[in-house]
């Protein structure tokens, strides 16, 4: 009686939903301590693909030499030994060069900024008056709303900050792990990026027998769509990065280097880098310079590069589309956003992305079920 009970397809189905959620809970409360680990398992599974062609390169290169050295270097060890150092020399190149450069813009815009509040203020006054001598009540009903709205929305914009400041630096325990983790994720990293095949490869090896064909052609078809996405968008970012972070100083913007780079990361959520970015540019030049040609000059820096990312850089880096249309990825970027905030957006499209390659197989299910392709209810026709 009940093993019958348990072998029943809505029994098995209820005990799987039930270890699934004891496992995603399980996740949540330890979230915290699993932070770095996650961290780490993202990075080397992103590098994984070029780690493998090293390797690979290595092993054809320690083939046609001499025998004690095959013996002796490993071309996994090798490759990762390598593009450790290669991070550690941008690292040190990003400390050494970029850094001060970005402090020095920092530090000259800070003392500029009283220059930049009065100007603002001598452009816009005269603008209030005017406005507020013709519509006197509908200005001061519209400034008592602006301020209420600041006065309610901006602790909640800052509370996220001030809460991961608080909870990192609280306390000395806080702050020595919060500094203990930034050492433990490059060092995960690069163990588990070791391991990386290993890892997959015993990953695999839980899969049932009879569900492996199935489940690796998918699995198959999503580490696809997250390469084409995930490597590729950070990839274009960095690239955008410097891009208008060196076209933005050359045009004069303050802190040009800061904001380009910034700019260049909110390419990782769709549509924001123009969306934000170009708004921000041209304010903080107006600010600096109210003469037409810098304004221009920052909009066709703008436009030069949203013409290139879109034409040349992302075709050649991402590849091939998602399969996704324009209208799901920014429903995909809203959800996630409202639903768990900067990272939510951040994730909203590879998360998509994966699920679509579960789809076709769900709506293939649905049309073939009795629900479905049943005959019709009702009366029977005349």
């Amino acid at each position: 009686m009940t093993s019958a009970f348990f072998r029943r397809p809505a029994t098995r189905l209820a005990l799987v939903a039930v270890l699934l959620g004891l496992f995603l809970w399980a996740l949540y409360a330890l979230s915290d301590p699993l932070t770095p680990f996650a961290v780490a398992l993202a990075l080397a599974y992103f590098v994984n693909p070029l780690a493998n062609g090293m390797e690979r390169a290595f092993a054809r290169g320690l083939a046609r030499g001499p025998a004690w050295l095959r013996s002796r270097v490993d071309p996994r060890m090798l490759a990762v030994a390598i593009l450790t150092l290669v991070v550690l020399a941008a690292f040190a190149v990003i400390v050494l060069v970029v850094v001060p450069q970005v402090y020095a813009q920092v530090s000259e815009t800070v003392a500029k900024l009283p220059d930049y509040v009065d100007r603002l203020r001598a452009r816009l006054e005269p603008a209030y008056e005017r406005l507020h001598l013709r519509y006197p009540v509908q200005v001061d009903l519209a400034q008592e709303r602006l301020q209420a709205t600041l006065r309610t929305a901006l602790p909640g914009l800052l509370s996220p900050v001030t809460h991961a400041l608080g909870r990192a630096f609280s306390s000395v325990l806080s702050f020595v792990l919060t500094l203990l983790n930034l050492v433990i994720i490059p060092v995960f990293t690069v163990y588990l990026l070791y391991d990386m095949n290993h890892i997959r490869e015993g990953t695999k090896e839980l899969v049932p027998h009879r569900y492996r064909p199935y489940v690796f052609s998918r699995l198959g078809e999503l580490d696809r769509l997250l390469s084409a996405f995930a490597r590729g968008q950070i990839t274009v970012a960095l690239i955008l990065g410097s891009f208008y972070a060196i076209a933005l100083t050359l045009c004069g913007v303050p802190m040009g280097l800061l904001v380009g780079f910034v700019i260049g990361l909110f390419n990782l959520v769709p549509f924001m880098s123009v969306i934000i970015g170009l708004p921000l540019g041209l304010l903080l030049s107006w600010l600096d310079d109210q003469s037409l040609a810098r304004l221009v000059a920052v909009a066709a820096v703008f436009a030069f590069g949203q013409f290139v990312e879109g034409n040349f850089v992302t075709p050649r880096v991402v590849g091939s589309s998602l399969g996704l249309h324009s209208i799901v990825i920014m429903l995909a970027v809203l959800v996630g956003g409202s639903l768990f905030g900067f990272v939510g957006m951040l994730l909203a499209v590879p998360v998509t992305a994966g699920l679509s390659v579960f789809w076709a197989d769900l709506r293939a299910w649905y049309g073939r079920s009795e629900f479905f392709r049943g005959r019709p209810v009702g009366p029977a026709p005349l």
